[in-house]
């Protein structure tokens, strides 16, 4: 008989703080990040002239968003800025999203049988919390470029005092009409990028809880697989939007002789 694990979107509590139920999602989320800073201080010290295999592949992701980042933000200088950050994300988001695939990672349990563990960015939570921190930030670095410029391209109320004709004041309605449909789209992005990056996620997950339960009838072996090129796909996916948002929000700012001199 098929024994398919329950599914469930929201993931379950393995104990409380003050009140405060935390999950085995969250509990991932900070394995993971422990996981990378004890990597990276590691990694850093063991850099060489002459890289080994993992130095070239960790040198191959920086430079690949290195150059992108050059390309979308059209200097070095501000290249270099935001590279850590885009690496970051794509690292965590990867690996988050593969998490549970992980040799017994997926075989820890606690006493009543839950899992200690479980692919974050399968949870809504850290997809949404992640896509705010890139729009904040994407706001931020518009703001710190041209603060008056960036918030009159979402509130052009100073339209309405150069009204002087019947036609001005319909252009005025019409500018500050089209700047709210700016700040709805702008709330729109939020959900596109988390829910993207959710909706692929636990698709996958749902996918091979379901194949593994059917083992009796079918080889699971090349869904994990694609599990996990869809996990690598949407962590690349994540950080290249997650670029796109921040030039696109700094180059709304900038008028196009200092686009120009850049």
């Amino acid at each position: 008989m098929a024994n398919i694990p329950d599914i469930s979107v929201a993931p379950e509590a393995v104990f409380t703080i003050g009140g405060f139920a935390v999950s085995n999602s969250v509990i991932s989320s900070l394995a993971i990040l422990v996981g990378m800073a004890i990597f990276f201080m590691m990694f850093k010290s063991r850099l060489k002239l002459i890289p080994g295999r993992l130095q070239v592949f960790m040198e191959m992701i920086v430079d690949f968003f290195y150059s992108s980042l050059i390309d979308a933000y059209r200097t070095k200088e501000r290249a270099r800025k935001y590279l850590s950050l885009i690496v970051s994300l794509f690292l965590f988001v990867l690996i988050a999203n593969q998490f549970t695939v992980i040799p017994l990672i997926q075989s820890i349990t606690i006493d009543d049988g839950t899992f200690l563990f479980r692919n974050p960015t399968a949870h809504f939570s850290l997809p949404i919390a992640l896509a705010l921190i890139v729009f904040f930030i994407s706001h931020f670095v518009a703001f710190s470029i041209a603060p008056k410029r960036h918030i009159q391209n979402f509130f052009k109320l100073h339209l309405f005092f150069k009204v002087r004709s019947f036609k001005d004041l319909a252009n005025a309605f019409l500018e500050n009409f089209l700047a709210f449909l700016d700040i709805v789209g702008e709330l729109a992005k939020i959900v596109s990028l988390s829910a993207r990056l959710f909706g692929n996620v636990f698709a996958g997950v749902v996918m091979v809880g379901v194949i593994t339960g059917l083992t009796y009838f079918i080889v699971p072996a090349p869904f994990w697989f694609l599990s996990i090129f869809s996990g690598l796909i949407q962590a690349l996916v994540f950080a290249i939007l997650a670029m796109a948002f921040i030039s696109g929000m700094a180059k709304s700012v900038e008028d196009e002789p200092e686009a120009a001199n850049a």
